[in-house]
């Protein structure tokens, strides 16, 4: 437990719970969850305009509020029991929102905190990764994941530290994969794919939030969120070209990939940014190439112990995000340019 963590009750199954950052994809899985458990989920997000058809079929309570700031955080937490920060932006941003948090979470000691963090947070580690190993991350989103932590540390927050969260309606870890895919950029990457792909189904998150609300043990620890098997990313990229009839998939050899990561990926970075993706292929990063070799698991044995939650096998899991894509982007789309 963090020093000068408070060990709180569990929240109550109907207790309000506030989802800062609940307009993205993870925020919307977390609030489903909460309410198929009986909690009463709030949709906390800044754009006031947002409303729950503009989000899909879910219908929760929606607020506006603009999460680095401390006096509107403490707002929209009156009268709730617990908070979610799944906030999700620039590294500004983000560590901008967890700060507002600690410094709300002080005036509210009763509110119970859960921070979403990432695997991110450990860099470029190997082999069976547990949460005691250091904090190294090196890239800027990283290093936020990082100093969100710190900003939370004595608050007695849950810090889930999840793999890469995926799913359908999931447009980073399926969407793009299954684009890249179709448009033969990715397939089997030989060598430079043989790192551990640690998915997280979406509503396994959700379901792994409900457990750290209603167990008091959680509070002030950091608990890796992962399935666990980790499959080779090469078997992931063959199955899920398989699933949605990108085959026979492309042999990447190394060369291309090295092209791709330093020659395409930095102009089509910078113009995205600029201009958005409108019209443009999705770069592949030297951090995307990076996690494809990556030869890291992550240790579940805390979330075990602590959580107990539920797991979707990530190959299943790839199977109901190919049939939303083909769902999604339809046969016709499938055959043209999907950036």
């Amino acid at each position: 437990m963090a020093s000068g963590a408070m060990r709180l009750p569990g929240c109550a199954a109907d207790e309000r719970v506030v989802v800062l950052g609940g307009s993205g994809f993870v925020g919307r899985a977390i609030l489903r969850a909460l309410a198929e458990a009986g909690f009463h989920p709030v949709s906390a997000h800044r754009n006031p305009r947002l409303a729950p058809h503009s989000m899909g079929s879910d219908d929760f309570e929606h607020q506006a509020c603009n999460a680095k700031n401390p006096e509107a955080l403490m707002r929209v937490l009156r009268g709730a029991g617990c908070v979610v920060n799944a906030v999700l932006g620039d590294a500004a941003t983000m560590v901008a929102a967890s700060r507002a948090l600690a410094e709300a979470a002080a005036a509210m000691p009763a509110c119970k905190l859960v921070h979403i963090s990432s695997m991110a947070v450990y860099g470029n580690a190997g082999g069976l990764v547990a949460e005691s190993a250091p904090l190294r991350g090196s890239s800027r989103y990283a290093a936020a994941k990082i100093a969100c932590e710190a900003a939370l540390a004595g608050t007695g927050a849950i810090i889930l530290r999840p793999g890469l969260v995926y799913g359908p309606g999931g447009e980073q870890w399926a969407g793009r994969l299954f684009r890249l895919l179709r448009a033969g950029r990715l397939g089997d990457l030989g060598e430079h794919g043989d790192g551990r792909c640690n998915f997280v189904h979406a509503r396994d998150l959700g379901a792994a939030v409900v457990a750290a609300l209603h167990n008091p043990l959680a509070a002030g620890h950091a608990i890796n969120v992962a399935h666990s098997s980790a499959p080779r990313w090469n078997q992931v990229l063959l199955r899920g070209a398989r699933a949605i009839g990108a085959v026979p998939a492309a042999r990447i050899p190394g060369w291309r990939l090295n092209a791709e990561t330093r020659l395409f990926a930095p102009p089509l970075y910078a113009v995205q940014k600029l201009a958005g993706r409108r019209g443009l292929p999705e770069p592949i990063t030297a951090s995307l190439r990076g996690l494809f070799a990556q030869d890291i698991t992550l240790d579940h044995r805390l979330a075990d112990r602590l959580l107990g939650f539920g797991r979707t096998p990530p190959l299943q899991g790839l199977a109901e995000c190919a049939g939303w894509f083909i769902e999604t982007y339809g046969i016709a789309r499938q055959q043209g340019l999907l950036f």
